[in-house]
C-alpha cells in the first residue's frame, strides 16, 4: 500500500512539473499602451522586439523590431576623448616609457577598448615613422604626430611631440635593409654580386653566420648515458635471473639422480663427482648448473671439507631449494642420518612440483606479454575493415 502510493504522489509531481514547463515556455500576449521604446546605452547593444499590431479586427503578427543602441552626444565624445588621452598615449608609446626619449617602434593602435573611436595617425616625418608607427631610421630625430578620433560625424585630435633615439634593434633592422637593397643593386644579369663595404660611411665587415650550440644535447647525453647505465644492469639483472632459471630447471634432474646414487650406495662425494661428469657430457662445461658443481669438485680436489663445499654451492645460488638441499648434505656429514634417503625421495617430488608450477607460471606470464601485440594486431584489422566501410557509405 505504501508503495502504491509514494507512486502515485511521483506520478502527480511528474503531471505538475510539466504543467509548470509548459507555463513558463511561453506567454500570453500583453497590449502596449506606450508607443516609445527606449534605446539601450552606448555599448549596451540594440532591442529585438518581437510585436504583433491589431488594425480594426485584423491581428498582424511576427513583426520584427530592432531598436539600435543609443549614439554619443557630442558633449559626451569630448568628455570621452579628453579621458581617453593620457591611455591613448600610453598605448602608443607600447614598450617606450617617455615621449622625450624613444628607443622603440610606436604602436599606431586603431581602437581602444573601452572607447567608440576609430584612431588615424599623421606625422611630418613618414619618411622616418611608416603608417604602423614602426621607425625607418637609424638616427636621432624629432617629430610631430597628429591622432585624429573619429565617431560618426564626430572628430577630433591631438597632437604629440616625440623625441626618437633608435635602439640597436632599430639600427640593426634599417642597417639590414640598407644592406640588401645595395646588394639587389648589381641586377639579375651581374656575374659577381659585390657585397658594399660601407653604410653611411660606416665600414662594413662580414662574417658566415655561425650556428647556436644546442644545449639539448647536453640533456641527451646524459640521458643517453643514464639509460646506457640502467640498461646495462638491466641486462645484467635479466641474466642473473635467466642463469638461476636454467639451474632450477635442470635441478629436479640432478637431485634425483643423487638420490638414485645414494640408494646404491655410493658415498656423496663420489655421487657429486659422477653427476657433474655425466652431466658436463651431456650439456656441457657452460651449462649454469654443472659450471657451479664444477667449482665444487674443483673445491674437492683441493682439499676443501665437504660440509664447505655444500654449503658454498648453496650459497652462491642462493636459492630456497637449492639452500635447503645442501643444508641436508652438510647436516648428514656432520652428524649422520639414516632418512637421508627418505628426505632426497621427499625433495625431488617437491622439486619436480615446483618445476611445475614454474612452467604455468612461465607460459601466463608469455600470454600476459602477448596480449599487446594482439590488441595492436586487433586494431589493423578494424582499421582494414572499417575504413574502406566507410568510405562506401
Amino acid at each position: 500500500m505504501k508503495k502504491d502510493k509514494k507512486t502515485y504522489v511521483l506520478a502527480l509531481s511528474i503531471v505538475l512539473l510539466g504543467m509548470v514547463l509548459f507555463l513558463s515556455s511561453g506567454r500570453s500576449p500583453t497590449e502596449i499602451t506606450a508607443t516609445e521604446i527606449v534605446r539601450n546605452n552606448p555599448g549596451k547593444g540594440s532591442k529585438n522586439l518581437e510585436l504583433g499590431a491589431t488594425i480594426e479586427d485584423i491581428y498582424i503578427g511576427g513583426i520584427d523590431v530592432r531598436v539600435d543602441e543609443r549614439d554619443y552626444t557630442t558633449e559626451e565624445c569630448e568628455k570621452l576623448f579628453e579621458r581617453c588621452r593620457d591611455e591613448l598615449i600610453k598605448a602608443v608609446l607600447a614598450e617606450n616609457t617617455d615621449l622625450i626619449d624613444v628607443k622603440g617602434d610606436l604602436n599606431f593602435i586603431k581602437e581602444l577598448k573601452g572607447y567608440p573611436f576609430s584612431f588615424e595617425y599623421e606625422t611630418d616625418a613618414p619618411d622616418k615613422i611608416n603608417s604602423e608607427g614602426l621607425i625607418t631610421d637609424d638616427k636621432a630625430f624629432s617629430a610631430i604626430v597628429r591622432i585624429t578620433g573619429n565617431y560618426g560625424e564626430y572628430s577630433n585630435s591631438l597632437t604629440v611631440k616625440v623625441n626618437v633615439n633608435p635602439g640597436r634593434s632599430i639600427q640593426e633592422r634599417v642597417y639590414k635593409r640598407k644592406l640588401l637593397r645595395k646588394v639587389s643593386e648589381s641586377g639579375q644579369g651581374a656575374e659577381v654580386v659585390t657585397l658594399p663595404t660601407e653604410v653611411d660611411g660606416k665600414a662594413v665587415k662580414y662574417s658566415a653566420t655561425g650556428k647556436e650550440r644546442e644545449p639539448l644535447f647536453i640533456l641527451l647525453g646524459f640521458v643517453g648515458a643514464a639509460a646506457v647505465v640502467i640498461g646495462s644492469f638491466r641486462d645484467e639483472k635479466a641474466k642473473k635471473i635467466a642463469y638461476k632459471k636454467a639451474i632450477m630447471k635442470e635441478y629436479p634432474t640432478v637431485l634425483k639422480k643423487i638420490s638414485l646414487y645414494l640408494s646404491s650406495g655410493m658415498n656423496l662425494r663420489n655421487i657429486w663427482q659422477t653427476v657433474y661428469e655425466e652431466g658436463v657430457e651431456k650439456k656441457g662445461k657452460d651449462s649454469p648448473f654443472y659450471k657451479e658443481m664444477g667449482i665444487s669438485v674443483n673445491e674437492l680436489a683441493s682439499g676443501i671439507s665437504e660440509g664447505l663445499v655444500y654449503q658454498g654451492f648453496g650459497e652462491r645460488i642462493n636459492e630456497p631449494e637449492i639452500i635447503r638441499f645442501t643444508a641436508l648434505l652438510s647436516q648428514n656429514l656432520r652428524k649422520g642420518s639414516s632418512k637421508l634417503k627418505e628426505l632426497l625421495n621427499e625433495e625431488v617430488s617437491k622439486a619436480f612440483m615446483d618445476k611445475k608450477q614454474r612452467a604455468i607460471k612461465e607460459g601466463e606470464e608469455a600470454g600476459t606479454k602477448m596480449l599487446l601485440p594482439m590488441v595492436l594486431l586487433l586494431i589493423d584489422v578494424m582499421i582494414i575493415i572499417v575504413i574502406p566501410a566507410f568510405k562506401g557509405i
